[in-house]
């Protein structure tokens, strides 16, 4: 008897699933120091403004959106969007949980 189409399916997606987190948790145990250094950045400014739009027009930083994306999945920072007359930004800022951490990983 052929495998039941669902099966198929949903073994398949835990498959791809549990090989994605794998990545993801390389990666997060690589790039470790530099997310440490986002949130001791964060923690000693207070608040971290990346900007949006600049007078309406894009502006792009892939890197430390990945960074910050990850931390704000991750519980540790939480973000808002921040208008002004011209621009937009993103603004982070850390959250209960991040602050503890930083506290307990370094003297600020």
């Amino acid at each position: 008897m052929a495998p039941d189409l669902t099966e198929v399916m949903l073994k398949r997606i835990e498959e791809n699933t549990r090989q994605r987190i794998q990545e993801e948790c390389k990666e997060i145990v690589q790039r470790s120091e530099n997310l440490k250094s986002y949130l001791i950045n964060i923690a000693k400014i207070g608040k971290w403004s990346l900007p949006l739009t600049i007078r309406g027009m894009e502006i792009r930083h892939p890197e430390h959106e990945k960074n910050l994306d990850l931390l704000e999945r991750c519980g540790l920072i939480k973000s808002r969007i921040k208008y002004t007359e011209h621009n937009t930004y993103r603004e982070y800022l850390l959250t209960e949980e991040g602050t503890e951490l930083i506290q307990k990983e370094c003297t600020l």
